[in-house]
């Protein structure tokens, strides 16, 4: 057996997390931005060897691919018009995990691919596979230099859902609330290499009043530089009725 005698002072790294990125994808030719269009640094959590948060660590940001460069503040600019990059965290002799950034082209529209309106006639009692609405499903499409049209990967897209006129807050399921394809809670989807993006309703029959009325509103928003993007945002309006 042996042992290894862990660094206690308060400021040196220990450990670094490197878990997520400003967001999954850099425009080609712009710099790094976060959800709402700022530009937004590389970002990694030091801790020293009592678990504690180090404020302010040295830490160094490398690209292990080539196409992009790290400047001063850990901003990161594209060069590179696609593909994707490996980047890592490094602190003295401590180094993250990779994390993989696409790159893509500046998302030009945005094209409906699923039902604009549609109807869930739902089941009593509730049952998960029948009171769950198909995909409403978007495309991010980029109009290539060369006239073509490509579709944008690595994309956010943000879903709102809204019932009685009221926006649905993000911990309710007590009508109904949305869902990824693998059937989590979630409303923020990102473009995969078809440049589509999804999002589900799961409803909960026991909160509808059964009026004629009764419906979901969802609003599908694609943002570039904190603006929406031409055909954003796009509503999705599901009808409910009973079975």
């Amino acid at each position: 057996l042996s042992c290894t005698e862990i660094n206690a002072a308060a400021g040196h790294v220990a450990s670094l997390e490197f878990d997520t990125l400003p967001a999954p994808a850099v425009v080609a030719g712009d710099t790094l931005r976060d959800s709402l269009g700022r530009a937004a640094p590389l970002r990694a959590v030091a801790f020293n060897g009592a678990g504690a948060v180090i404020a302010d660590p040295a830490i160094q940001y490398i690209a292990l691919d080539s196409g992009v460069t790290i400047t001063a503040g850990h901003f990161l600019v594209a060069q590179r018009r696609s593909g994707s990059v490996r980047l890592i965290a490094n602190a003295t002799s401590i180094q993250s995990a990779v994390r993989t950034l696409l790159v893509a082209r500046q998302p030009d529209s945005v094209v409906v691919t699923g039902k604009l309106r549609d109807t869930l006639k739902y089941v009593l009692p509730d049952n998960a596979a029948s009171n769950s609405t198909a995909g409403l499903s978007v495309k991010v499409v980029t109009r290539d230099t060369s006239g073509g049209i490509t579709a944008t990967q690595g994309w956010l897209v943000s879903y709102q859902a809204f019932f009685g006129g009221k926006a649905i807050a993000p911990g309710d399921t007590s009508v109904a609330f949305l869902l990824s394809d693998g059937a989590q809670r979630s409303s923020l989807d990102t473009t995969g290499s078809d440049g589509t993006a999804s999002r589900r309703v799961r409803v909960r029959p026991i909160g509808i009043t059964q009026s004629a009325t009764d419906s979901v509103i969802v609003i599908a928003t694609v943002r570039y530089r904190g603006t929406p993007v031409r055909g954003s945002p796009v509503r999705f309006v599901i009808l409910l009725r009973p079975k």
